[in-house]
């Protein structure tokens, strides 16, 4: 109703028969379109979708240079886990560098260095010198820089888009490594079978450099970083990841989603060339139904969210990626693969989202980057430890056995939902009062 007239408002029709057209509501997917406005944000995007594309090049030639090598399911579940492990000991403090130093440089140096350490692997493939433990070493140096790399590239998606825009900037850079995951495994696949695995490693330390000379061009303006010692940043982090309320769900809960669900990086591999009887180019093909999947999840999560709380999201997506691991451990059809893998997709970034939002949205700036490093480690030392304990599993009772057990574990996982519920909204300074603590110095 008007509140000037009695009369009710025009329909939209009476509003065409006179001219005059009423305003489009939002599309669905206005929401996730709003960040790309954002010129720099929009060219970190690009650069990083090619990035991306490389990186999953290389680890189809990680994982089938392995399988080439032995065929230890142990060894090849080592692989993802040295990429995911150094979080342990590089995370944290990557992000008390991330509060403490421009986040820019610091996102230059790490790309560097994994292009350093991606190039290194490609001339030691090449030269005929590469062995298990030389490929594990490698990879352990590319996942050291990454981990010191993650805080600052999470934290600085504040300081490109505004704090609306954050979930649907999540989603983007979420669709960003999984558009590449639909074509850069196929993409690997072909040039392995082709060439062999040394020529994806070499391309994907050239693909960093595009996302280098965006972050060398950006002319941001200098923002004010706290001046304190990094042992007390260090303990405020510490502090701060352990007693409050609001980074509990989201630790304990990605922790135990994610070393369930990591063994399909443990044992896609063996399931491709094992069961399903596959080259790499297969392989690959099955790595990029997840990411097709991951795609459409990403591109409905943030109009999803106005609908559903997270939670109930992340229920449906635990539940789903259970039974994608059923269907792992019982079918050897390729077709039936590929799609629950697909659907696998989906689910793994439906989950991811709401957690690292939840995170991005709650915590204060001063302490974005140490609170998203401690997430970091939670989740990816968790996928780094699963790797390795479903690749164990895998080798003394089977990789279908290893499979359905993991599905069985994420399903227990579900009344964490409800004993951990995430948070709709967070006071930080109300739990530093609360607990005794001294205010955070910005």
């Amino acid at each position: 109703m008007n509140p000037k007239s009695p009369l009710p408002d025009p329909s939209p029709h009476t509003e065409r028969l006179r001219g005059r057209h009423p305003p489009v509501k939002a599309g669905y997917f206005q929401p996730l379109i709003r960040p790309l406005e954002n010129p720099v944000f929009r060219a970190l995007w690009i650069a990083t979708v090619f990035s991306n594309v490389g990186t999953l090049m290389h680890s189809v030639g990680t994982a089938w240079l392995m399988t080439s090598m032995t065929t230890s399911p142990f060894l090849v579940g080592l692989v993802p886990a040295c990429i995911f492990l150094p979080t342990f000991f590089a995370g944290i403090p990557g992000g008390v560098l991330a509060d403490l130093v421009e986040r820019r440089r610091i996102l230059i140096v790490t790309q560097l260095g994994m292009m350093l350490a991606a190039g290194s692997l490609g001339i030691f493939t090449v030269s005929g010198h590469i062995s298990p433990a030389l490929l594990l070493s490698l990879t352990f140096c590319l996942g050291f820089f990454n981990a010191l790399n993650l805080p600052a590239w999470q934290s600085q998606i504040q300081e490109m888009v505004p704090s609306d825009q954050v979930a649907a900037a999540v989603s983007l850079n979420s669709m960003s490594f999984n558009s590449a995951r639909s074509i850069g495994p196929a993409i690997g696949g072909l040039l392995v079978a082709a060439a062999g695995p040394a020529v994806v490693f070499f391309l994907n330390a050239i693909s960093f450099l595009g996302t280098v000379f965006v972050l060398v061009s950006w002319k941001r303006p200098p923002v004010e970083r706290p001046n304190k010692a990094v042992f007390k940043a260090l303990h405020e982090g510490f502090v701060y990841a352990f007693t409050s309320p609001i980074m509990r769900p989201p630790l304990l809960r990605v922790s135990a989603f994610a070393f369930a669900a990591s063994v399909v990086w443990a044992t896609l591999p063996l399931i491709a060339r094992e069961s399903l009887k596959t080259g790499p180019l297969g392989y690959g093909l099955l790595l990029g139904a997840f990411g097709l999947g991951s795609i459409v999840s990403g591109g409905l999560i943030p109009g999803l969210r106005t609908r559903w709380h997270s939670d109930r999201i992340i229920g449906l997506a635990t539940s789903l990626f259970a039974l994608v691991l059923f269907c792992l451990g019982t079918v050897q059809l390729f077709p039936v693969v590929f799609c629950a893998l697909f659907l696998g997709g989906m689910a793994w970034v439906a989950v991811l989202i709401q957690f690292n939002v939840a995170v991005q949205v709650s915590v204060p700036a001063v302490l974005r980057g140490r609170a998203l490093a401690f997430y970091l480690v939670f989740f990816q030392g968790s996928m780094g430890l699963g790797s390795a304990w479903n690749g164990w599993v895998a080798l003394h009772v089977g990789i279908p056995q290893a499979t359905v057990f993991a599905g069985l574990l994420l399903l227990l996982n579900l009344p964490l939902i409800a004993w951990f519920p995430l948070p709709k909204s967070a006071s930080t300074e109300h739990f530093h009062i609360s607990k005794g603590l001294p205010p955070l110095e910005d």
